[in-house]
């Protein structure tokens, strides 16, 4: 991860990011697929460890589908409650894939509804882009609670609203001071 990084979002620091996810080589991904065949419809999607540009990443391929009602896919992270991320300003991922925009969902023990998350797009491009995104930043959808950051459970990269061919990696996410 030597070459220069195109980064979104506010600048910060290298010894200021607090990995929470680096993807390496030859070790299984933590990250789920979610279709939205849980609820009826025909997306498909699975994660795999693979190389993109040069560095060793997890990454979400499939297809999403707008027939029966459909028309997400994903791949999610579980946060374990060791980090204290009320410490923190934000969070970042690194992406690459084709030219697409995504959604980032944030998931907190706050919501009690699937549909419920906090969200931010992120415009994916052929090579790795770090997206700082500080939580001010994230959008409560389906929800009047305010984010409370101590609450994070979850973080996803997801596919939503049209078909598609989906690919899109990720090599490191995690939060920042």
């Amino acid at each position: 991860m030597s070459e220069a990084l195109e980064v979104h979002g506010p600048q910060v620091e290298e010894d200021r990011l607090i990995d929470v996810y680096r993807a390496q080589r030859d070790v299984p991904s933590p990250w789920v697929a979610i279709s939205d065949q849980v609820m009826g419809g025909v997306s498909n999607a699975r994660v795999s460890q693979c190389e993109r540009s040069n560095s060793s990443a997890s990454c979400l391929t499939g297809q999403t589908s707008l027939d029966n009602n459909g028309g997400f896919v994903q791949m999610k992270l579980d946060i374990g409650p060791a980090y204290s991320l009320a410490n923190f300003q934000g969070l970042f991922i690194e992406l690459c894939g084709p030219a697409h925009e995504y959604n980032l969902h944030i998931k907190t023990s706050q919501l009690d509804r699937p549909w419920q998350s906090y969200r931010h797009t992120l415009r994916v491009e052929p090579y790795w882009i770090r997206f700082n995104i500080p939580y001010s930043q994230l959008s409560p959808h389906r929800t009047d609670i305010e984010l409370d950051p101590a609450q994070i459970k979850s973080i996803a990269v997801v596919a939503i609203g049209e078909a598609f061919d989906v690919d899109v990696c990720v090599r490191r996410a995690g939060f920042y001071i």
